[in-house]
């Protein structure tokens, strides 16, 4: 008889991040640069400023995309975002009858584990996707609230950080991981964490994990809009509403 699969394996909550396949072969196309780079030279060896100038723009390029792609790589790889997810989670002294807000949850990777830290309050989930992409992301997260064994005590819902649908001082907790650099342009980030510390109870926290222009954009907004800075680090930030 052919082997049973392992349930265990099965019943893992589903929490990566998948990278376009252009970011995840930096070596190669540094190599790939470089070689392009040389060549050309050797067709303009006659005009060899040309050359080297098209030679140096190719290994600078493929300089950078190696920087970035592995920037990348630290906040998609999966166990280094359970870490910091765990590092994260420890930092709010959570009570267990509070209402806690995931802004751009995703598949739930922190408001999932948060809800566990309940027991009579309950986690809210809030993400943007649109009808044509399909019922993927929703199911993702339904799935893994049901292997984490917290469906009862979390919920999904299609929201915009930037026009929240909370009435004021609502919410005890909001947290976001990996969210706030996809709006620093213009003023989204601005009218995001207005927002959040609109709902946000006097005496809450409003907690951000994200790369480290986003978090430093986000605390001086925190101080804006009249929230304390509790404690920094350099992809990290926790603010606190007054009472």
């Amino acid at each position: 008889m052919p082997d049973k699969p392992d349930s265990k394996i099965q019943d893992q909550p589903d929490y990566e991040l998948h990278m376009p396949g252009f970011l995840t072969h930096p070596v190669q196309v540094g190599i790939i640069s470089f070689i392009i780079g040389a060549f050309v030279y050797a067709i303009l060896r006659e005009k060899p400023i040309w050359g080297l100038t098209f030679w140096g723009i190719c290994v600078v390029v493929g300089g950078l995309y190696a920087s970035i792609s592995s920037s990348v790589k630290k906040f998609t790889n999966l166990e280094s975002r359970l870490k910091a997810r765990d590092k994260f989670l420890s930092e709010i002294p959570f009570r267990g009858d509070e209402t806690v807000l995931d802004v751009g949850c995703g598949n739930g990777i922190l408001i999932l584990n948060a809800a566990k830290h309940l027991t009579t309050g309950k986690g809210i989930g809030i993400d943007i996707w649109t009808e044509g992409a399909g019922d993927s992301h929703p199911r993702a997260f339904h799935r893994n609230a049901e292997i984490e064994g917290v469906a009862d005590r979390v919920s999904l819902q299609n929201e915009d950080v930037r026009k929240l649908p909370y009435e004021d001082e609502s919410i005890d907790i909001i947290i976001s991981g990996l969210t706030m650099h996809h709006i620093l342009h213009g003023s989204g980030t601005d009218k995001a964490v207005s927002e959040m510390v609109r709902v946000l109870k006097p005496g809450g926290c409003l907690a951000i994990y994200d790369v480290r222009i986003a978090v430093n954009t986000s605390a001086k907004l925190m101080l804006k809009n009249g929230l304390e800075i509790e404690k920094k680090y350099q992809e990290m930030v926790f603010g606190l509403k007054p009472v």
